[in-house]
């Protein structure tokens, strides 16, 4: 099995995203309430894997219409949150580092996420790529560690792989990741 790096939790994690994980579980009914506290207080990173294994079954129409909405987009957060440290792992691995390019992969991710999000059975894919691509962004900022810049570059590309059979995909940007089980 695999471990997300710690970096996610250093460029994704966020009070605001775990009050959202702990609402969307809640609203699911797939947390205990002894299990709160954990998810307070508990890795980011852990708290995202825990999350997406107890929403990726969960059937959405058995969910109240006005908490759908949140738990589409927590769970598709939180697997995308988990392929992204795969992918930042990937990319180290190889020693691949940010390129000059990155403005370029964002436009060219976020033009085909927008698209993707209007699909109707990709209900949360909204929420789960605004929040990642805009982390991903700030990471790459010139104020920014190498590392985190690397990390950023690594995690747009991974988004952009998603439409590799697209024009505008430079096959050179192709970043191979394992999905989140």
């Amino acid at each position: 099995m695999f471990k997300i790096p710690d970096r996610v939790a250093d460029l994704f994690g966020d009070n605001a995203i775990r009050v959202e994980f702990q609402q969307a579980l809640l609203a699911a009914g797939q947390v205990q309430g002894h299990e709160m506290k954990y998810l307070e207080d508990g890795p980011f990173s852990e708290v995202a894997r825990i999350t997406h294994t107890r929403l990726h079954g969960v059937d959405l129409q058995a969910i109240p219409e006005g908490q759908r909405s949140l738990v589409a987009g927590v769970r598709g957060l939180s697997r995308r949150l988990i392929t992204s440290g795969y992918a930042i792992h990937e990319a180290a691995k190889a020693g691949d580092r940010a390129q000059d390019d990155w403005n370029e992969l964002l436009t060219f991710t976020r033009r085909k996420c927008e698209f993707s999000a209007q699909i109707a059975d990709n209900l949360g894919w909204e929420r789960c790529y605004t929040y990642i691509l805009d982390r991903a962004e700030a990471a790459l900022g010139s104020d920014r560690s190498d590392e985190d810049r690397d990390a950023g570059y690594a995690v747009l590309r991974h988004f952009a792989s998603f439409y590799r059979a697209d024009a505008g995909f430079q096959s050179s940007r192709f970043l191979q990741v394992p999905e989140a089980s």
